[in-house]
């Protein structure tokens, strides 16, 4: 009884103190400044984006409009907080700021800092009625443009993170004058192509999730967002206890890549205090309709949506022939990740030719969640890709931090 009571005091300071921090009590929670921004789309979501204008290391905010500007992007059921919990030794944004740019912090329609819609409450299903395409064809693009207006640039530093690099792929393929506004594009486990996904979750769940049923019609608009905002609430507690902790740790292993040392562990908790961070799981049955499909395109409605919606019984493929960005897309990518299957990203290669660059990590067990949460991080991925922004930006730059990438990718 003694060890169920603590148990209980555990979870109920879980759900006192997860849900107090936002993105910008993080940052600042390190010094760095932070504003946040809501910009709302044609469609009537309002987004939050989070800036860091400047570091305390660097520049003053005086001289922020001669920052270049970067927008990252976050992976599914994430939110902006997945690029701060590492903190300002290792997160990528505090890096860029560090080093003088003007840092966006983007979220998705339907993550816990985009539930606000100018006429749809988030408790109706209308309000979930959104998938992949609509964060690609019309968030990230509305993202771009905003940063743009508000930092009078004419084009920006774009990264994307797993579901960041999907919708990015799908923004450029529809509307390909986003081209033009990439100064360059730095792609993290890259979701495209999933035809040869890994992973018991993915492979048991695609073929039920990723099919037309009633099941995935009900499922599909449900509002998930009290059940979620209940798991972030509940979930640190329980895995910093040393007898969940191990569960918690295979848990993550088997959503996205078994067995992999680099991931740091005593983030677990703060991840899990901030993922799931909503969204539709119209996006989940998206992925897996493209792992049933072996194809990138868009949300199957079934053949009388489909008729309605596209004029055809099956969505058409995304135009990847749109996709060429001014410098060639630097695409992250490894062996551990269930999401980015070696022979898929071999396919896309072949696809886009020397409209991407393929930068292969070489450690064996290096999984999805390591882009941005490994201990090693800064030194593998994330000094390489701020070197790569300093080069094009005509900066000093070293020119041998990308150290952590085979010789040859495929």
């Amino acid at each position: 009884m003694q060890s169920l009571s603590g148990l209980v005091i555990v979870v109920l300071c879980g759900v006192t103190t997860a849900g107090a921090l936002d993105t910008c009590d993080r940052i600042t929670h390190y010094g760095y400044p932070c504003e946040r921004h809501n910009l709302t789309t044609k469609d009537g979501y309002v987004l939050a984006i989070f800036r860091i204008p400047y570091s305390q290391h660097g520049d003053s905010y005086d001289n922020a409009t001669s920052k270049p500007p970067v927008l990252l992007m976050h992976c599914l059921e994430c939110s902006s907080d997945i690029w701060i919990i590492s903190g300002p030794d290792n997160g990528l944004p505090f890096i860029l700021a560090d080093a003088g740019y003007d840092v966006w912090l983007g979220n998705a329609r339907g993550n816990v800092y985009s539930q606000k819609h100018i006429k749809l409450q988030r408790s109706s299903t209308e309000f979930w009625e959104f998938s992949l395409d609509e964060i690609g064809i019309i968030d990230v693009p509305a993202k771009i443009d905003y940063v743009l207006a508000i930092t009078n640039s004419q084009s920006l530093h774009y990264v994307g993170y797993s579901q960041g690099s999907t919708t990015l792929m799908m923004a450029l393929a529809s509307k390909p004058e986003y081209n033009e506004k990439l100064r360059s594009t730095h792609l993290l486990a890259p979701v495209v192509f999933l035809c040869y996904v890994g992973g018991p979750v993915a492979i048991l769940g695609s073929p039920i999730v990723g099919s037309i049923n009633p099941l995935t019609q009900l499922l599909g608009t449900v509002p998930l967002h009290e059940l979620e905002a209940l798991s972030r609430s509940v979930a640190p507690g329980l895995c910093q206890r040393a007898e969940f902790a191990e569960l918690c740790l295979a848990f993550l292993n088997i959503v996205c890549g078994w067995g992999s040392p680099h991931l740091n562990r005593t983030l677990i908790p703060e991840l899990l205090s901030t993922a799931p961070a909503g969204g539709s799981f119209r996006q989940v049955i998206h992925y897996a309709q493209m792992v049933m499909s072996c194809k990138f395109r868009p949300y199957d409605f079934g053949l009388p949506g489909n008729m309605q919606k596209y004029g055809k019984s099956q969505p058409p493929s995304y135009n990847l022939a749109n996709v060429h960005p001014k410098t060639p897309i630097e695409m992250y990518f490894g062996e551990n990740d269930y999401f980015v299957p070696l022979r898929d990203a071999y396919r896309l290669s072949k696809i886009l030719g020397n409209r991407a660059s393929w930068n292969h990590v070489k450690f064996p067990k290096y999984n999805h969640f390591d882009y941005t949460l490994a201990s090693n991080v800064r030194w593998c991925i994330n000094d390489c890709v701020v070197d790569r922004m300093q080069k094009y930006e005509g900066r000093s730059f070293h020119g041998d931090l990308c150290k952590c990438f085979k010789n040859k990718p495929f």
